[in-house]
């Protein structure tokens, strides 16, 4: 009985180091969604509904951009289409962000935008689905 005890113990801890190793070599995918649409509360949320409760979504400093952050090989896997990127203009007081990121979906197909600053000039730039 006690040999047999032995054994089991010895499985059960095997497999919870292989269960705490495999998640140490767990790599981090990254993918931008596009215009944080208010707050890095929503963009969490996009971000756990397409990769899983494991994802993380954060905006950037500006708030202008909401990158995803998710273990690969888990959940869904990012799309296998290629993504392309183009532009609808310059961003001002009248067209922000959101306006950017409006243009884009009406102009791209599964667009995405964001106002990007080059110099001093700030341009709406588009992600979409090619």
């Amino acid at each position: 009985m006690e040999k047999a005890f032995s054994l089991l113990f010895f499985i059960i801890f095997f497999i919870m180091f292989a269960s705490v190793e495999n998640k140490m070599n767990t790599k981090t995918c990254m993918e931008n969604l596009g215009y944080c649409e208010g707050s890095s509360q929503q963009c969490d949320e996009r971000c756990k509904t397409k990769h899983g409760p494991e994802a993380e979504g954060e905006c950037d400093v500006k708030g202008l951009t909401c990158t995803c952050f998710y273990p690969c090989g888990k959940g869904p896997s990012p799309p296998k289409s290629k993504k392309c990127y183009g532009g609808t203009g310059v961003c001002s007081d009248k067209c922000g962000p959101p306006c950017c990121n409006q243009n884009c979906a009406e102009k791209y197909y599964e667009g995405t935008g964001f106002c990007d600053s080059i110099g001093h000039t700030y341009l709406c730039k588009c992600q979409y689905t090619c």
